[in-house]
């Protein structure tokens, strides 16, 4: 009789732990994707509230372009690049879609999109060459993916770093 009562507490104990570590567990945050203005702005929503999203950890070509400085080699490397690439423009634009329920973590003012199944869109961009690792990653996970696709994007000369536009673009920033 003893063990009977035993094994019942046991099986509320479990039960009881198992419900706490579910309560515990971080829930996705759902946000629907209304609009892609950028490779480097999204529109989207959650209920009513709409937001604006820019990926997290990354300087994307669009942002070197807007901070460079009028007339720069820089301004004009992106420029190029725009014309030789005329697609690169709307990489985010193919890739995510209007309506579809995105995964999203927020993080300094900036939105961690999983865009491909854990791959997120800043991991992405690095990885085509639409953006460059930002040198303030806060996270180690992410700080480790954006390097190594900064690093496939290097080695195989993909989008910035097929005509060195990331390094003078780089140095102009560093220079103000």
């Amino acid at each position: 009789m003893l063990l009977c009562y035993m094994n019942k507490i046991l099986k509320h104990i479990i039960y009881l732990s198992f419900l706490f570590t579910l309560s515990l567990a971080k829930e996705p945050t759902l946000a629907t994707l209304r609009s892609v203005n950028t490779n480097e702005f999204q529109r989207f929503s959650i209920g009513l509230y709409e937001f604006t999203c820019k990926p997290y950890g990354v300087i994307t070509v669009d942002e070197l372009y807007s901070i460079a400085e009028f007339d720069s080699s820089c301004k004009k490397s992106v420029q190029e690049f725009y014309i030789q690439n005329p697609m690169s423009k709307y990489f985010t634009q193919n890739l995510l879609k209007d309506r579809q329920l995105y995964h999203i973590e927020f993080k300094n003012k900036r939105c961690i999109i999983y865009a491909k199944g854990k791959m997120t869109m800043s991991e992405l961009l690095v990885k085509n060459g639409l953006a460059v690792r930002s040198p303030v990653v806060e996270s180690e996970e992410f700080e480790y993916n954006l390097t190594q696709a900064q690093f496939y994007a290097k080695e195989n000369k993909v989008g910035l770093f097929k005509n060195d536009i990331s390094n003078k673009c780089i140095s102009e920033l560093y220079k103000k």
